[in-house]
């Protein structure tokens, strides 16, 4: 585990940046698709409210 954190400590800012923009766009497209799974006719529109509505509740719920 050691050699993981080294690795990312020598990782550039814009890297790093990187690492987390990818991996919030895969949380978020997961999301998206546990919603459509569970609601197969959603609307594009429908399903970005629902997509912001669950941040907003794990946002709300990480802070405590």
């Amino acid at each position: 585990m050691d050699k993981h954190w080294e690795r990312l400590g020598k990782l550039s800012q814009e890297e790093k940046i990187l690492i987390c923009m990818d991996m919030s766009d895969a949380c978020i497209q997961i999301c998206a698709d546990y919603i459509k799974s569970q609601n197969p006719g959603i609307s594009e529109e429908e399903l970005i409210e629902r997509v912001r509505e669950r941040l907003a509740f794990a946002k709300r719920h990480q802070r405590r």
